[in-house]
């Protein structure tokens, strides 16, 4: 499920709301690969108590473990972000290219 963007007044917990939804995608595919955290950290050579706060939703992860991490689960951040197909309003839709006079 991707993540839904709070209204302006709301805006600090975007940063903390796209993190949960990072780290249970990740927690999801791995256990659906039937891996431990003990195996990606091992794998990555990143140390498992990043992957339990990854997982946690920890908003002050750095972002290129974090991104090693998914890779080596089969994500890309992009799949993350877009949700899954039954979701109704993904926080990246579809972008139309814009339209004027250089453009079309």
């Amino acid at each position: 499920m991707a993540a839904r963007v709070p209204p302006a007044a709301d805006a600090h917990d975007v940063p903390s709301e796209l993190a949960r939804t990072f780290g249970a995608a990740v927690r999801r595919r791995r256990e659906a690969l039937h891996l431990r955290q003990e195996d990606i950290a091992f794998s990555t050579g990143i140390g498992r108590r990043f992957i339990i706060e990854l997982e946690a939703g920890k908003a002050s992860c750095q972002l290129g473990k974090a991104l090693l991490v998914a890779a080596a689960v089969g994500l890309r951040p992009v799949d993350v972000m877009a949700g899954s197909p039954e979701d109704e309003e993904p926080l990246l839709p579809d972008l139309e290219a814009p339209v004027g006079p250089d453009r079309g």
